[in-house]
């Protein structure tokens, strides 16, 4: 099962967005398993809606190291513009399956499907 999506998003001075997929797995240990690769060193934002609901701890912003991985110590939520919102939700409408076995309650799955 995969355990996260790369997108590029080029917006508000953000490269990459990353939608974390697999609720079960702690988020700590996802972002330590993310690589990037070709590596663009970069700003990222990580959508963790699956694993923590849409909530002010949903988006997590930090910075791509050299090496493709996580600069794990920079990391901070952060609220987005309803853009970012907007592109972030296009994402997980895309993936109904990781949508539906999320921790998300069907209130807020519906939310999402209908955009």
């Amino acid at each position: 099962m995969k355990q996260y999506l790369i997108n590029d998003l080029r917006q508000d001075g953000i490269d990459y967005i990353i939608t974390l997929l697999d609720y079960e797995t702690q988020i700590s240990k996802c972002l330590k398993s993310i690589t990037v690769s070709p590596c663009r060193v970069g700003k990222v934002l990580i959508d963790t809606a699956i694993c923590s609901g849409l909530n002010e701890y949903r988006f997590i912003e930090t910075y791509l190291r050299e090496d493709g991985t996580l600069d794990l110590g920079e990391c901070e939520y952060v609220s987005v513009r309803g853009d970012i919102l907007k592109e972030a939700n296009d994402i997980l409408r895309c993936h109904p399956t990781f949508l539906r076995n999320s921790i998300l309650p069907e209130s807020q799955i519906n939310k999402i499907a209908q955009g």
